[in-house]
């Protein structure tokens, strides 16, 4: 494949894999809540404030990956930096919730029964995964990036031999 093809079809295939991957946990769920019989509108709530999330974080997603593409000095660095972001936003997106409700599940619980919606937490948590997804990505392109190096070095500079001649 030509490098131009790459630029061009890599950055939308990389936001419709993140958007798949804020999309699937609300997904799941809506399936489990299917089939275990509480009902198809229980789980759509999820699913569009996952979609919502997901479109948008897709686009900065996608921009990002291209604007690394024309900055990068080695390409590799920036593909590893995006895998890196995949990875927290797929482990954030479900164990973030998981954490909640199991460590917090009385305040939950109490929260639910006061008419507070579900989806507010769903959403929360979506925006904290991707957050962190973004901050992992940006802060590990940066890292493996090659920097100038500085003006002032913390090495104590080597003393010329002085001449006495």
């Amino acid at each position: 494949m030509k490098r131009e093809l790459v630029d061009q079809v890599a950055p939308p295939l990389y936001g419709a894999v993140d958007l798949l991957v804020i999309v699937g946990p609300a997904l799941a769920v809506m399936v489990a809540a299917d089939r275990g019989g509480v009902g198809d509108t229980q789980g759509l709530d999820l699913v569009v404030a996952s979609t919502l999330i997901g479109c948008i974080h897709a686009v900065v997603a996608g921009r990002r990956l291209a604007s690394e593409e024309h900055v990068a000095v080695r390409r590799a660095d920036m593909w590893i930096a995006a895998m890196d972001a995949l990875v927290v936003l797929a482990l954030g997106a479900t164990l973030l919730i998981i954490a909640v409700l199991l460590g917090f599940s009385e305040e939950h619980a109490s929260l639910a029964d006061r008419g507070y919606p579900v989806v507010a937490l769903w959403a929360g948590l979506q925006v904290v995964a991707v957050v962190a997804a973004e901050v992992v990505s940006r802060f590990v392109f940066w890292w493996l990036e090659p920097h100038p190096r500085r003006a002032l070095s913390l090495r104590r500079p080597k003393k010329e031999p002085v001449n006495t001649a």
